[in-house]
């Protein structure tokens, strides 16, 4: 079989497999309500920073709204994020595939797609640092500079925290090369170029917006009251981070001599996506620098063991392979169900757990009908939203660390004192979900009376 059919044959499997993981996940996962959720909001005309009370950028967020346009759905939001997942396991394939060969190609293209299932802006910023990856090792010029510029600048739109650290990250990467070919500065001045103009798109944005101030509030000053704390690390997440500076490491001592430049290269970018792990180590955060990290693991492979592993080499390709399918079908074998209560859900499975959610939401209305004005106070206010087919801003995203430098607890007390208003908050809401504000439950419980309940879901009226 020659090496062009066996490439269409992979991309083919590969993007079979992502469909099948995506279009077959349970509706099921906060994260994922979250992010669509917020981009449905801006198909309503809401905007960061204006309306919606998010502490991150919001490019991902303009950009998988596009298709949310042409339809509101949950399955419309899923193909984007299959077209993500995809084009940054293909990217990891075709870098592995000219440094490495075929086969170990197609066991680090797999690894982002075995561990992911959903999608966010930290997949965005794994996007743009590929294409750094792969820009960077292009000769020099006024074109590539400016592009690296324009890439950098989409990396901190995608996630400001990771995205500085890539900046300084291309800054060094563009100063040691210049030393090391004996030219001038003058990369990094078209870097800026590319760098500068871009953000002056977004400078234009938040004047025109007049969210200037407020996107400093949510996205930097902010942040410090974002308590996530290491105790949301898995059994996942601290390995990788211990593999990926493993061969880090190696990666100095072994590669670093063969093509500095190349290693330099790689070697910062990959402590840049290891910043995604800061504060959350878990699978879904440190799979970024696991995947990148993958292509060090091949070239030692290649370059210093590869004579005596190569017979086995496809042997492992085929145990991710099988892996791989293995756990894309598992849902298949499970009940699957869907939802005809709502058009939003068309085609998504189900756990089972939304006939609860249908139930406040038909209990809402009677009250909205009567003039009362519901306000939803839980970690799953946004399915409750989807399902009424409305946008609840900042109710939909009522987490810690989603407020800026404002308190949540103030932004309660003041509708505990106002007429005609019902709060639905859960009676576990400290349990819940650990991003669920504390105090927020005393603060009700305190200034209202419950007067109903649906299933867990208790309705309050201030006393």
């Amino acid at each position: 079989m020659t090496e062009r059919r066996k490439t269409i044959i992979f991309i083919l499997f590969l993007l079979t497999v992502i469909s099948l993981k995506s279009f077959l996940f349970r509706f099921d996962n906060l994260d994922e309500i979250w992010h669509y959720n917020l981009c449905r909001g801006i198909t309503f005309g809401a905007l960061p920073y204006r309306d919606i009370n998010i502490v991150g950028m919001p490019l991902y967020y303009f950009i998988f709204a596009l298709p949310l346009f042409i339809t509101r759905k949950l399955f419309a939001y899923r193909i984007a994020e299959v077209i993500l997942i995809f084009l940054c396991s293909m990217m990891i394939f075709f870098i592995v595939k000219k440094e490495c060969g075929f086969g170990y190609a197609v066991v680090s293209a797999l690894i982002p797609c075995i561990f992911t299932d959903i999608t966010s802006y930290n997949n965005l910023l794994f996007l743009f640092v590929l294409l750094l990856y792969i820009v960077n090792k292009l000769d020099s010029s006024f074109k590539r500079n400016l592009l690296l510029g324009i890439l950098t600048a989409l990396a901190v739109w995608s996630r400001q925290t990771t995205g500085f650290i890539v900046l300084i990250a291309e800054i060094i990467y563009l100063i040691i090369e210049s030393r090391k070919n004996k030219t001038k500065l003058q990369g990094i001045i078209h870097f800026s170029f590319g760098f500068i103009g871009i953000n002056l798109i977004f400078l234009i944005y938040l004047l025109a917006t007049s969210t200037f101030f407020a996107f400093w509030d949510y996205c930097f000053f902010g942040l410090v009251n974002y308590s996530n704390v290491l105790d949301q690390s898995d059994l996942w997440g601290i390995p990788m981070v211990v593999m990926v500076t493993v061969l880090l490491i190696a990666e100095c001592f072994l590669l670093m001599k063969q093509n500095f430049l190349r290693t330099l290269n790689h070697f910062l970018l990959t402590l840049a996506l290891l910043t995604v792990s800061i504060p959350t180590i878990d699978m879904s955060h440190t799979i970024f620098a696991f995947s990148m990290v993958s292509i060090t693991f091949m070239w030692i492979v290649k370059l210093n063991i590869s004579s005596t592993l190569k017979p086995y080499i496809g042997w492992g390709a085929a145990a991710v392979l099988v892996i791989t399918i293995v756990k894309a079908l598992i849902p298949l074998f499970n009940n699957i169900s869907f939802d005809s209560n709502c058009s939003e859900l068309y085609l998504i499975p189900m756990n089972g757990a939304e006939t609860g959610f249908v139930a406040v939401n038909d209990r809402n209305q009677i009250y909205k009908a009567q003039g009362y004005d519901v306000i939803v106070l839980s970690s799953c206010s946004a399915i409750i939203s989807i399902y009424d087919g409305t946008f609840n801003p900042p109710y939909d995203l009522f987490l810690v660390g989603s407020f800026g430098t404002h308190d949540p607890v103030d932004i309660v007390r003041d509708i505990c004192g106002k007429d005609k208003t019902i709060i639905v908050m859960p009676d576990d809401y400290n349990d819940e979900c650990w991003m669920n504000p504390r105090g927020v439950y005393e603060c009700v419980v305190e200034h209202c009376t419950p007067i109903d309940q649906v299933g867990r879901f208790v309705y309050y009226v201030p006393n």
